[in-house]
Formats: C-alpha cells, structure tokens, sequence
C-alpha cells in the first residue's frame, strides 16, 4: 500500500478499521513523497455503543502503539493524525461524542465502519455494498450522491449478521438440550455451556461478539433446521441488495465482512464486483488527507 504525495512534515498517520470485535490501524509517515507503511496494530472492540467511550478510546490507543512497537519505534500520539472507521458510530451525535472524548492526538476524525467501507468498495462511485460480519448493514451511494441504507439496527434488533446466526443457533439448541433430543447442536452447546442453567448464566453481559462465536454451527452441522436458517439468511441478503439497487440507482453491487466468503458461496448478486480498496488502506487515506488540512 503505497500513496504518492507531498513531503514529509513530521507527522504519523494512522488509519483504523474497527468492526464489532477487534480494531486494527495501520501506521504510515511520507517519506520522500511517497506514505511508507511502518507497522501495523490491533486490539480489542472500540465499538462505543458495546464498551463505553473511554474503553473504546483505550482500545484505539493500544491498537496504535501496539503499530508503533511493530515499527520499533517509541509511541508518539501526539504527532498522530488518526482516522478511524468505527462500528457503533450509527449518528452524527455518535461521531461528535468520539471524535471530542479526551485524547492525546494531533488530530482524530471519525465514521461508521459501515460508511468507509463503502467508499473503499467502490473507491467513491455509486454502488450498493452488504456488509455481513457480527452485524448486518447494506448501504448505497446513489447515483445522486446521496446515502442509502437498510439495516445496520444493532444487536439484537437487527436480522442477516454473525450475532443473529448464532443466537438462532444457541435457541435450536437450548431447546433440543432441554427436551432431551439427542442433536449435533445439542451436544455442541453441553460441551460448550453444560446445561440450560449454564446458558443462563453465561449470557450475563454477552455482547454481539459473543454470540457471533456460534454463527459457525450453523454451517458446520446438517441439520435441516441449520439448512433454513442459512436459506432465510440468503433470502435477507438478497432483499436487503434488491431495494437497494432500486432506490439509489447504483448498478455496482459488494459483499463485504467476516462472513463474506460463506455468502458468496450461497447467492448470485447481479452487478458484483470484486472490492476496489481495503476499508484500513481508505481509512489511512484520509488519515492523510487530514495534513493538508493542517498546513
């Protein structure tokens, strides 16, 4: 990943892609002209909506020094231009509150995950893109310019995500442990949580995240109640793409997220494409864009 540019001024850019588990940036400086990557990092979510903004802000920062000790060298936040892409950042009010929290940097400007992913799909152009991991979001630029979107509710509100899948799952399983049917998923949930008093007791506190960890199940076992679950979920995917390309005019269709592959793998989307950028290499982008804003 390399942007060609101006000279260097001192100053460290980061970019950082921050979904609902784990964020990750990415530390670059221009060198010579030319945005020379130095380390990258990660850490836990900064989702502010799930951990608090003081967390999520804690979390930020040791993903960017976790980047500056893979560059070997010493943390020096305060010559950062930060541009982070964050799940939980659903309103405007979200992103002031994040971007005016207390931190050490130069400079930090914030977005949805969701809205820079879909600007590095489709490098800016109109496009509709489904973004499918923990969550579920399908969002549009329009040939108008404007944004469209559908879904993206949170958890547990919203259908067609990883935390939806494996809440389902944990359901099916709950109720064949409890009535003694002798399942896959029934002996996959007492192995994981003993019994239906240990699921109680676990799901104290549970975050989307957690629940995700058990989307699997329901492409791992052959069950016929598995096989309807991924059917309703091909079926969501398809409608949420569908009124999508109607309302924004946007031919170019993505699929993007945790659970990309696996989608792909079920449903023909008219329009895709392949991804033009990576959400981090659009999030150190405008990290640097961020110098000329500074001069």
């Amino acid at each position: 990943m390399s942007v060609r540019g101006g000279g260097g001024d001192g100053l460290f850019r980061v970019g950082v892609d921050a979904g609902g588990t784990k964020v990750r940036a990415v530390l670059a400086r221009r060198l010579g002209g030319e945005l020379q990557i130095l380390g990258t990092g990660t850490a836990g979510s900064a989702n502010p909506r799930q951990v608090g903004l003081a967390q999520a802000h804690a979390e930020l920062r040791a993903a960017i020094e976790a980047a500056f000790g893979a560059a070997g060298i010493a943390p020096a936040p305060e010559r950062c231009l930060v541009h982070i892409g964050s799940a939980g950042l659903a309103t405007p009010e979200d992103v002031i509150a994040f971007e005016s929290f207390e931190h050490p940097y130069a400079r930090l400007e914030a977005q949805s995950d969701a809205t820079l992913a879909l600007a590095a799909y489709f490098a800016g152009h109109p496009g509709v893109l489904l973004i499918v991991g923990t969550g579920c979001i399908a969002l549009a630029r329009g040939l108008d310019g404007k944004l469209y979107r559908r879904m993206g509710w949170g958890f547990p509100l919203e259908v067609g995500g990883g935390a939806w899948l494996g809440l389902e799952a944990l359901r099916l399983a709950l109720g064949d442990l409890e009535g003694h049917r002798h399942t896959e998923l029934a002996r996959r949930l007492k192995a994981e949580l003993e019994s239906p008093r240990g699921v109680m007791e676990w799901i104290r506190g549970k975050s989307s995240g957690d629940y995700a960890r058990f989307a699997r199940w329901v492409f791992e076992v052959e069950d016929d109640r598995c096989r309807g679950l991924l059917e309703q979920w091909s079926g969501i995917a398809h409608r949420l793409v569908a009124e999508l390309r109607v309302e924004s005019g946007a031919v170019q269709v993505g699929v993007w997220g945790g659970l990309r592959e696996q989608l792909l793998g079920r449903l023909a989307l008219v329009g895709y494409v392949e991804p033009k950028r990576e959400p981090l290499e659009q999030a150190l982008i405008l990290a640097d864009e961020l110098a000329a804003d500074m001069a």
